[in-house]
């Protein structure tokens, strides 16, 4: 039972990595069917058959016990039920956690934009993967000059990455 249970474990992470590099072009875009978030810059997708987190691009959001996190997370999760979205990739595929980065987009909008013109999280730039960064730095500064969300009260006590580390060393 054991050999089963391994060689099956074995088999799944091989077609795991299998549908993972299969070519995808930059600026290629497929359907996904939504599962469930995980906070408001990374959720759980079936793509191609599998169950994947996906993390959005040039992102990132306040983590989950972070001021604004819960609010990022109900955010994305309710603008993902409203329909079918698609992921559209960039040059780099796959984060170093394994998960599957893209731009989400529905009805001709993309969730990235979105989360940041409504100050839910911050713009931050990746040099593999920065397609459509200059016009979410913008919603940044829309955001921030309207006050929205997180930029009310002039932003965050710290930076999720900094929240990131901060709870790591406890």
């Amino acid at each position: 039972m054991h050999r089963f249970r391994s060689a099956l474990h074995w088999s799944m992470v091989i077609l795991f990595v299998a549908v993972l590099i299969l070519p995808v072009k930059s600026g290629h875009a497929e359907q996904f069917e939504y599962r469930r978030p995980k906070d408001g810059d990374s959720f759980l997708i079936r793509l191609r058959g599998l169950d994947i987190d996906l993390r959005l691009i040039s992102v990132d959001c306040p983590e989950y016990g972070q001021e604004y996190g819960k609010e990022a997370r109900e955010f994305t999760d309710n603008w993902l039920r409203k329909g079918p979205s698609y992921i559209e990739y960039d040059n780099r595929t796959q984060d170093r956690y394994g998960r599957v980065l893209g731009y989400v987009w529905r009805r001709g909008k993309m969730l990235n934009y979105e989360l940041v013109r409504r100050g839910y999280c911050l713009a931050v730039y990746y040099p593999r993967t920065h397609l459509h960064f200059e016009i979410i730095r913008k919603a940044e500064e829309l955001a921030r000059k309207e006050k929205l969300g997180i930029w009310a009260d002039g932003g965050l006590e710290m930076t999720p990455a900094q929240f990131r580390k901060n709870k790591k060393r406890r």
